[in-house]
């Protein structure tokens, strides 16, 4: 059965939706900047507010708590860091080892650079922060599969099971958060062994 469509918003629905997501925009860039301050333990709700520029009422309203807020922010950076995959991935038409291998490395070096990825790999998390991506990464799984199938129909329209592609490379891609490289490993050399595994044939 074909789901209806919602009726197109009125244009003042349509202004509130991109001030909405202007908001999150804000918010999320105030908590990366505590982020990149001080651990997580130390971020409160109110300054996160503050630096947003938004009410504590509405961070709770939005979000509902400080773990809900984590949660939203790791989402959105699982997210975008799908559109930089997707990116690198179609800069290399007819090729889907250097595609991905470049898509991998870009990954693995913004992931680097991410302060909430960071405190995860510095141990110095709340527990509820680990659970978004261990115990509790369902809902994140389910973005990246998503995401990643859909670029892989799109950028390699033979391959076999794109699907059973999407969530082998999401689950490997979360570990490396939980579980980063080697100190020593060169995420090029990593990204370009993770391709031969990886890379549809």
């Amino acid at each position: 059965m074909r789901v209806p469509l919602p009726p197109r918003p009125s244009r003042p629905q349509r202004a509130r939706r991109r001030s909405a997501q202007e908001r999150s925009a804000a918010v999320f860039a105030a908590l990366r900047n505590l982020l990149i301050e001080q651990p997580w333990g130390d971020v409160t709700l109110e300054a996160v507010a503050r630096d947003a520029g938004v009410s504590r009422q509405t961070l709770y309203n939005t979000f509902g708590s400080r773990y809900g807020l984590a949660r939203a922010y790791t989402l959105a950076l699982a997210d975008a860091l799908c559109d930089v995959i997707a990116e690198a991935v179609a800069e290399h038409p007819g090729d889907p080892r250097a595609g991905l291998e470049h898509g991998l490395l870009v990954y693995l070096q913004s992931a680097a650079d991410d302060p909430l990825i960071g405190r995860v790999r510095e141990g110095d998390a709340h527990p509820d922060l680990v659970r978004i991506v261990t115990a509790d990464a369902a809902p994140l799984l389910v973005l990246v599969t998503g995401r990643l199938e859909e670029m892989a129909r799109a950028a390699w329209p033979d391959v076999d099971d794109a699907r059973a592609f999407a969530r082998t490379t999401a689950r490997l891609a979360a570990s490396y958060v939980t579980m980063p490289p080697e100190d020593d490993a060169d995420p090029a050399d990593l990204a370009a062994e993770l391709a031969d595994v990886l890379a549809p044939r």
